[in-house]
């Protein structure tokens, strides 16, 4: 994927699961509002967090790849799975992936 010359430089690399994690936060807003008591139902709920996790996953490997480092075999599973304690350690593992965290806040 070629990059514009008019992205920052920390963005490079990033595009995609950014704009994942965009798309995802505006349907699971408009979802939401949609719903009767504001909360997301069966189905819906459940792809949801998959969705989440998928992305959160991506996020991890794009950045991992960015720094060049070096992650154990299947580690993206490992995020898809436990990605509420893993994200967290990996986010605070340096500079660049707490500024790229922060701009997912």
């Amino acid at each position: 994927m070629t990059v514009p010359r008019t992205l920052p430089q920390w963005l490079h690399g990033m595009v995609a699961p950014t704009l994942m994690l965009w798309l995802y936060a505006v349907a699971f807003g408009i979802a939401s509002a949609m719903s009767p008591d504001g909360e997301l139902q069966g189905r819906a709920d459940y792809f949801s967090r998959a969705a989440l996790a998928f992305i959160l996953a991506s996020w991890v490997t794009a950045d991992a790849r960015k720094r060049q480092l070096q992650l154990c075999y299947d580690y993206d599973g490992f995020v898809f799975f436990a990605w509420v304690l893993v994200v967290p350690v990996y986010a605070t593992t340096g500079i660049g992936a707490v500024t790229t965290c922060c701009c997912y806040c």
